[in-house]
């Protein structure tokens, strides 16, 4: 996998997109090393770094095809035949290949698994979208990925004067991590009970003496709750975050609100990289700064489809689709694989831009005349509950009595639920208060003012249409303390 040098590169994207495709033909093996420097120059707006992603996608494509098709039960079947064959310059095409959804994976767990690998450990979801699902992991995938992420932070190490102490909150809860290799030396520590935390806190303000590293913690990551909790113990303890000179800060785990992305950058004063991530998957995408757009990550073919015709979809709000590329996933290759995460496409040249909008089941929506029209989002219901003080929490932290606020980084208690009746659509959402709602007519009428409008001004849904034409209706209901009892929404 040699790189063309700048004197050879073709003068046009298309000849360098031809280059590329006849020298990739001869590769037999792939190194670790040598895709991590090819896939370094996929970054940027540059159209020869678009083509050099395509080409790549679309060589990794054919060989994970390829390795399913040999090594897997499940992928023998016709359907997955051959891939759509496009222009060398251009983005990979996998329409003509089915969906594949966790219910289908459960079902037929012994046929997506490769026999010419060794399992090393396993992984699981939560089972909070839907059943849980096992993920083998094979020791030659787990091999090939610590060798390119090693290669692939290389020149990031090189060019520091010291590397990096890393606090990390680990995520317990989906059987044995992946092990990532990192820039640094890595300090494990807790939130939650009251040891760890405070713990955590001695850590961060503990001054080391190790050579070739930072005297002190320079990147916090972890959980978002978390990490929120972390940050508002360490507040109010009398300690600035701020004053302890973080270069960063990385969240994963969930959707997070606005303001709650802008607590943590006000709070730390550094850039908090905000992940998307699914077990499922090997990489996900990252939150550009001081936006709520993501971006996928190279190494992933991402794509949108419409929830109903699982065909490209035509509008900007569809569902999210991956593809796990081969040597990255071996054992466990899942093509085509939507959990039915609902998305907002950003028009984009480079690699999938989207705004996450909630799991389709959280999210409301009806058909009129053959198309399908959105309603509500659960992201954006979620978005503007987080701003507002008087919603009662889900405490994720009640075992931690040493920190006084323990709702921090938990979720709302809401229900959303909807009933469609002689062609109109009844939408009822409850929401549970800190409070009794009859103490407070006042400020009852204030939150369902500005819950309503927020909601009536998303784009994208037909909401404030549908109402002003009297064939919509919400209602939004205040419950005291403890007197929600209704499914909740526990994953935006």
């Amino acid at each position: 996998m040699s790189a063309l040098t700048a004197n050879s590169i073709p003068q046009t994207p298309q000849l360098f997109a031809q280059e590329l495709v006849r020298r990739l033909a001869s590769v037999d093996r792939v190194e670790p090393a040598a895709l991590a420097d090819l896939f370094r120059g996929t970054s940027g707006s540059s159209p020869y770094a678009h083509v050099l992603r395509n080409v790549l996608q679309k060589f990794l494509l054919e060989r994970t095809l390829n390795h399913a098709r040999r090594h897997t039960i499940y992928y023998r079947q016709n359907a997955y035949a051959e891939l759509l064959s496009t222009k060398p310059e251009d983005p990979p095409v996998l329409d003509n290949l089915p969906l594949l959804r966790r219910a289908t994976v459960v079902e037929n767990f012994d046929d997506f698994i490769a026999d010419d690998v060794t399992i090393r450990s396993v992984c699981h979801t939560s089972g909070t979208t839907g059943t849980p699902l096992d993920l083998y992991k094979s020791h030659e995938e787990i091999a090939f990925i610590q060798a390119y992420y090693v290669h692939l932070f290389r020149p990031i190490v090189a060019s520091l004067p010291s590397l990096p102490l890393v606090m990390t909150l680990p995520n317990m809860h989906h059987g044995v991590p992946v092990p990532m290799p990192g820039i640094g030396m890595s300090f494990v520590a807790g939130v939650t009970d009251d040891t760890l935390i405070k713990d955590a806190c001695r850590v961060l303000q503990t001054t080391f003496h190790l050579k070739g590293y930072d005297s002190r913690i320079s990147i916090l990551s972890g959980l978002d709750h978390h990490i929120l909790l972390l940050t508002s113990y360490l507040i109010e303890q009398g300690i600035n975050p701020r004053d302890l000179k973080l270069s960063g800060v990385t969240i994963t785990g969930g959707f997070v609100a606005r303001n709650w992305i802008q607590f943590l950058a006000d709070s730390w004063g550094c850039m908090v990289n905000d992940r998307f991530t699914l077990t499922e998957a090997i990489g996900g995408a990252s939150r550009m700064h001081g936006t709520d757009v993501f971006e996928i990550d190279p190494h992933l073919v991402a794509e949108l489809v419409d929830p109903d015709t699982e065909n490209p979809a035509t509008t900007p709000v569809g569902l999210l689709v991956l593809t796990n590329l081969y040597p990255f996933v071996q054992m466990q290759p899942l093509i085509r694989y939507t959990v039915g995460d609902l998305i907002r496409r950003i028009p984009s040249d480079g690699p999938m831009r989207f705004q996450f909008l909630g799991k389709v089941k959280n999210c409301i929506s009806w058909v009129r005349e053959g198309r399908r029209e959105w309603l509500l989002f659960s992201a954006r219901l979620n978005d503007l509950l987080n701003q507002l003080p008087d919603c009662n929490i889900n405490e994720w932290f009640s075992n931690v009595r040493v920190v006084h606020d323990r709702t921090i980084g938990s979720l709302p208690i809401v229900s959303v639920t909807s009933q469609e009746e002689s062609g109109k659509l009844s939408i009822q959402i409850s929401l549970e208060l800190r409070y009794a709602p009859h103490t407070r007519s006042g400020r009852i009428a204030e939150l369902r003012t500005f819950i309503m409008d927020g909601l009536r001004a998303t784009p994208d849904t037909a909401l404030a249409e549908r109402m002003d034409q009297g064939e919509v209706n919400v209602e939004i209901i205040f419950y005291g303390p403890g007197a929600l009892n209704a499914p909740l929404v526990i994953k935006i």
